[in-house]
Parts: C-alpha cells; sequence; structure tokens
C-alpha cells in the first residue's frame, strides 16, 4: 500500500486531501498540532479509512524529528499546513510576519530537509507543496502573505530540478480563493492609517466576490492526487480565480497601476478589462462558469 504524510490536515484544503488520498488506497499519516481534535478525521477513521493521525507542529523542530520517525519513508509529502494575515506592509507587526514565514515557509523547509534523505535514497516519490495563487500574484495589504507563497514556489521549483534527475516529482499547487475555515478564524482587521483603506478595501472586495459560491477544498485535493501521481508542470494553479489572475498578471506593471489607481470606478473598469471577466462582483467564477452565467 503507498502512503503519503500529508501536514495541516485537521480542517480544509489538508483534511480533504487527507481524505481523498485514504480513499483511493493510500495509507495516510494525517499531521496536525491537534490531530485527535479533529472532526473530519475522526469521522474517516470510523468510515474504516486508512488514516492514522499524528502529533504534527511545522514550527517546532523536535516535532518535525518525531513525526518523521515515527512514520518512516513515504511515497507522498504534501506540505499543506499554513497560516493568513492581511496588513499593509507599513504596518504589519514584525511578529506577524516573523509566524507567518515560520509556518509557511520554514514549516515546508522542515518537513522537505527532514523527509528528503529517504525519497533520495528510494529515488522515488513526490513532494507536493500547496503554495497560493498568491505564489505568483500580490496584492494591497497582501504582500507578507504573498513574500512566503512566492518564496515557497521559488524553492518548490528549485528543488525540482535538483532531485527530478533522482526520480522524485516536486510540484507547487497554486490555489485561489477557496471555502476553508480559515476565512472564519480571527486574523486581519483593516488598517488604522485611513490612507490605506483604499488598498484594504479593494483587497477585500477581490477576495469576497469569490466567496460568494466559492470554490470547494476539494478541487484542491484532487489537483494534489494528480501532481503526486502523474507528470506534469511545477506549477499548478487551482480554480478560476487562479488561471484569471496569473493571465492578468503577465504584466506586473500594469497589475500594479491599476490597484494604484486612484478613481474606483476606473479600477474596476480597467481591473475587469485586464482580467477579461469580472472577479470584484459576486457570485464567484467558480459559480457563473458552473451555471452558465456570466
Amino acid at each position: 500500500m503507498p502512503t503519503a504524510l500529508i501536514t495541516g490536515t485537521s480542517t480544509g484544503i489538508g483534511l480533504e486531501t487527507a481524505l481523498l488520498f485514504a480513499r483511493r488506497g493510500y495509507r495516510v499519516y494525517a499531521g496536525a498540532r491537534n490531530a485527535g481534535a479533529s472532526e473530519g478525521l475522526q469521522k474517516g477513521l470510523a468510515d474504516g479509512l486508512s488514516l492514522t493521525p499524528i502529533a504534527l507542529d511545522v514550527d517546532n523542530d523536535d516535532s518535525v524529528r518525531r513525526a518523521v520517525e515515527e512514520v518512516g519513508p513515504v511515497d507522498v509529502l504534501v506540505n499543506n499546513a499554513g497560516i493568513g494575515g492581511a496588513a499593509p506592509v507599513e504596518l504589519m507587526p514584525m511578529g506577524n510576519i516573523r509566524a507567518l514565514f515560520e509556518t509557511n515557509f520554514f514549516g515546508a523547509v522542515r518537513m522537505m530537509q527532514a523527509m528528503l534523505p529517504s525519497f533520495r535514497e528510494r529515488r522515488a516519490g513526490a513532494i507536493v507543496n500547496i503554495t497560493s495563487v498568491m505564489a505568483r500574484v500580490t496584492l494591497p495589504s497582501h504582500g507578507y502573505y504573498a513574500a512566503t507563497k512566492f518564496a515557497l514556489a521559488s524553492l518548490t521549483e528549485t528543488l525540482a530540478m535538483e532531485v527530478r534527475p533522482l526520480g522524485v516529482r516536486v510540484v507547487s499547487i497554486e490555489p485561489g480563493v477557496i471555502i476553508t475555515p480559515i476565512w472564519t478564524k480571527p486574523g486581519s482587521a483593516p488598517p488604522e492609517v485611513p490612507e490605506y483603506s483604499q488598498a484594504w478595501a479593494r483587497l477585500m472586495r477581490a477576495f469576497g466576490a469569490q466567496m460568494e459560491g466559492g470554490a470547494p477544498p476539494e478541487i484542491v485535493a484532487e489537483a494534489v492526487f494528480r501532481a503526486a501521481t502523474e507528470d506534469g508542470p511545477v506549477h499548478v494553479p487551482v480554480g478560476d480565480d487562479a488561471e484569471v489572475l496569473i493571465r492578468a498578471h503577465a504584466n506586473p506593471d500594469e497589475w500594479a497601476s491599476i490597484f494604484a489607481e486612484p478613481d474606483e470606478q476606473r479600477f474596476v473598469d480597467r481591473f475587469t478589462a485586464l482580467c477579461g471577466a469580472d472577479v470584484l462582483n459576486p457570485p464567484s467564477l467558480y459559480a457563473r462558469r458552473r451555471t452558465g452565467v456570466g
């Protein structure tokens, strides 16, 4: 039976990915800070899926070491654990910035460095890093989160160059807005400095429009499974909005100019024209394209 180790499996994308791999014949080691508290994992176990919840905090060297020793070599490593956060560059506290990088970037690095010796020795396997469309596109007030994802996507590409000759596949999965519990967790707040209010409002509008009838985490789980089991590109956008935004960002100077546009209606018109779709008003592109509307 093939094996997979997946981080951040309590809810959302990580949970759905763990369940999908287990349903398709994998023995899944489902890592989370408090895996035993995940109702989704417990239901999967009750349904007879081959799931083994393990305590795993990717921020902690000892926790990663213990988990890797417990699990041993696997066929697939999925780095999903991550946190969010938004604020203007000037205003985000250094502690918050460090926390973003600690989990989103260094956490994945810890896992890869711990698991790569076994992949290299067996000359087989796959490492799938779940990054974000923000690994290719940034938005106002989202610079630090995007920086963590840009960093991980770049590292993913480098690692793919290094280990593909050894038979190891490495892929960056880049979802757009996906409806998961991360959106209900406490975190970012509007900036107290009024000069940044317009940029913040545009960030919230872009995200909010894609949340009404938004894409479910199952579509990301499917993309992860394909990346782990089939040859394909190193960078894999997931979601209608992700594909649109990446194409629109092909001219980064124009992208930056649009978001600096002082007039709101001109911003909307220019952004919509560049994207070739209305991504600023609900319902989401995912909903519209599946109902044939818009």
